[in-house]
């Protein structure tokens, strides 16, 4: 069975207007992220509040627990340019 992360369907899915609040809600969780004293642990607690943030670390882990070798692993699966995603979330 394969994983699909809820995030980037919704990403990919969408027209560009969803794709840019969408976009805008994944760089205000960065932003949480990286304020938050554990970062990881912060995560760890979202997962607990919210399915799709718990879905996305499950991947991540299925993926030998290293974020930026799943994204790039999920963006190939999904057709999508990595560089362009990232690009958008400057």
């Amino acid at each position: 069975m394969a994983y699909t992360n809820p995030m980037i369907n919704q990403l990919s899915q969408q027209p560009n207007v969803s794709l840019s609040r969408n976009l805008q809600q994944v760089k205000k969780m960065m932003q949480m992220v990286q304020a938050a004293k554990n970062p990881i642990q912060y995560l760890q607690q979202l997962a607990t509040e919210n399915p799709d943030v718990k879905n996305v670390l499950g991947y991540v882990q299925q993926n030998g627990g290293d974020f930026k070798t799943a994204f790039y692993k999920m963006a190939q699966e999904k057709g999508i340019d990595p560089n362009q995603v990232l690009n958008m979330l400057k």
